[in-house]
């Protein structure tokens, strides 16, 4: 029998034969994953940080409204988008550049400062999943026009605030409009714009969100220093009021309802490349620890380096702006990486925080603005490998994901301020990167735990794996083929059948040679009587 084979890469038949799948079985569903990659992307803001995934997802095609927009009004639309990124996520992260003149105007401890980062994003995990399920189905200009008038009250409150209580009361109010507005703008932006653009409509909003670490944080920290910690609150407030009209007139309104639509038409949503629970519970594990190591020390970040390090407060905002510039750098540096190298990119980042926290916990001039560069390119690198990785094991699809994942994270920032604020109190702001730098090692050691076989599998590009899969399924075809075209000598009612037709054929050659004997005897018989009568005659 000749060997059909097909056209494939030079390395792959040596790869299969060392795959775990041997070539004689059908290959499972949890032993070849060919699934493309997830493309995330992650912006850090000053020890936060946003995060999307860039594929396709049935809540993010193109709507019908947006259809009917023009090509100048959807890009305004996105700028719109990308600003509103810009001034939320200098929102949050403005506690830890006013930190020292909230604790002077309002007289309470820096420790206890701390803990409005705890409430915003506490308040972002529990209302995140809850205000996304109730605004499912109504526009998207409504739903984010709102959503910027409810977070410009939020600001509202804090920049009149009078009292602590009134200022964390108005950070939970807008922590839910943030939360609101990032689980939904990524997808809006998306549906502006034919789907090939997708990638890059959700990159402008990222960019808003970068932005805010490399510009609104060192703003922020000026105005507050010179003109006292509510005005830059009032000057949110005002670009937030200005957005939510933006929104109203800018994005489409509500599309007609289609009650033909097939659902079999509906994209279907994106899962992980190689899904397994156990992996993802890892990254989990690992986002959590990272995460509270991070806001442990960085929520005091500002009266650490003007106390301990001894770094005048004039150069805070530069030091700032220098990190949200390196954490932008080390994002766009490090995405070539991730598709094959999610777990050792995790491991940079986490052994440059680790550098961070020892330098921090010098204490020296020099050793602080060291510390901020180290700290910005680590953290920057962590929340790209750490998303992506996520991604690439999530056994559900990865909207579903995201949102777990955005979950942890938050939950370690809202713990990691509460663990600085202790620390701080009891012992001082010394202590705060040795224990960052605990936690961080404590995060590497549940890095080293990941399988080694799993390893391999994500260093193979999704091509390749795709390749096996579908050279694995001709196998099975070819032997699947065979089985059935072959006699099978131990199936007792096949042989039987198979040996009567034999006889049958046999029987029947013999009756065709015996009618052809009779016919040759008869014609031959026939041919001597003409011959006697032709002789008589004669």
């Amino acid at each position: 029998m000749t060997d059909t084979r097909t056209l494939e890469l030079p390395q792959l038949g040596e790869i299969l034969d060392r795959s775990p799948v041997p070539p004689e079985r059908s290959a499972l569903p949890h032993d070849l994953h060919h699934e493309p990659e997830p493309t995330t992307l992650a912006i850090p803001v000053v020890g936060g940080g946003e995060a999307v995934v860039l594929d396709e997802a049935p809540s993010a095609t193109r709507t019908t409204a947006s259809l009917t927009l023009t090509p100048r009004r959807a890009a305004l639309a996105l700028t719109a988008l990308a600003a509103g990124a810009f001034v939320t996520g200098a929102n949050e992260a403005s506690v830890v550049a006013l930190s020292p003149a909230i604790a002077a105007g309002l007289g309470v401890p820096v420790a206890q400062v701390g803990l409005l980062a705890t409430a915003f994003a506490l308040t972002v995990v529990l209302a995140a999943i809850p205000l996304t399920a109730v605004t499912g189905r109504l526009s998207r200009r409504l739903t984010l026009g709102t959503t910027l008038a409810v977070w410009t009250t939020g600001v509202v409150v804090a920049a009149t605030a009078g009292s602590f209580a009134q200022l964390a009361t108005g950070r939970v109010i807008s922590a839910a409009a943030h939360a609101l507005f990032w689980a939904i703008v990524a997808p809006t932006a998306a549906s502006l714009f034919a789907p090939h653009l997708r990638g890059r409509s959700v990159t402008r909003i990222m960019l808003g969100a970068a932005a805010a670490g490399v510009v609104g944080t060192p703003v922020l920290t000026v105005a507050g220093d010179r003109l006292g910690w509510q005005a830059p609150y009032w000057g949110l407030a005002v670009l937030g009021a200005v957005l939510a009209v933006a929104f109203a007139l800018l994005l489409p309104g509500p599309a007609p309802r289609d009650d033909d639509e097939d659902p079999a038409d509906r994209p279907a949503p994106v899962r992980g490349d190689l899904p397994s629970r156990p992996d993802f519970l890892r990254v989990l594990a690992v986002t959590l620890t990272a995460s509270v190591a991070m806001t442990t020390t960085w929520t005091y970040v500002v009266p650490f380096v003007t106390e301990v390090s001894g770094i005048p407060s004039a150069t805070v905002p530069v030091m700032l702006a220098l990190g949200g510039t390196v954490a932008v750098g080390a994002t766009l540096a490090v995405g070539p990486f991730l598709a094959r190298h999610a777990v050792p990119t995790v491991a940079v980042g986490l052994a440059l925080l680790s550098g961070a926290w020892t330098m921090l916990a010098l204490g020296q001039g020099w050793s602080g603005l060291m510390a901020q560069v180290l700290q910005a390119a680590g953290w920057a690198v962590l929340l790209s490998a750490l998303l992506n990785w996520a991604m690439r094991h999530t056994p559900w699809p990865t909207d579903m994901g995201a949102s777990i994942y955005t979950v942890t994270m938050n939950s370690g920032a809202a713990l990691g301020p509460v663990v600085g604020s202790v620390l701080a109190a009891r012992w001082g702001l010394w202590l705060l990167p040795l224990a960052s730098l605990v936690l961080t090692l404590g995060a590497a050691a549940i890095t080293a735990t990941a399988d080694r076989t799993m390893l391999r599998r994500l260093s193979v590009p999704s091509q390749l794996r795709r390749a096996l899969a579908a050279r694995q399924a001709v196998r099975d075809r070819r032997l699947e083929w065979q089985r059935r075209t072959a006699v099978r000598a131990h199936r007792p009612v096949a042989a039987a059948f198979a040996a009567g037709q034999a006889a049958a054929r046999a029987t029947e050659r013999g009756t065709v040679r015996a009618a052809s004997a009779v016919s040759d005897r008869a014609g031959r018989a026939l041919r001597g009587h003409v011959a006697d009568l032709d002789t008589h005659l004669g």
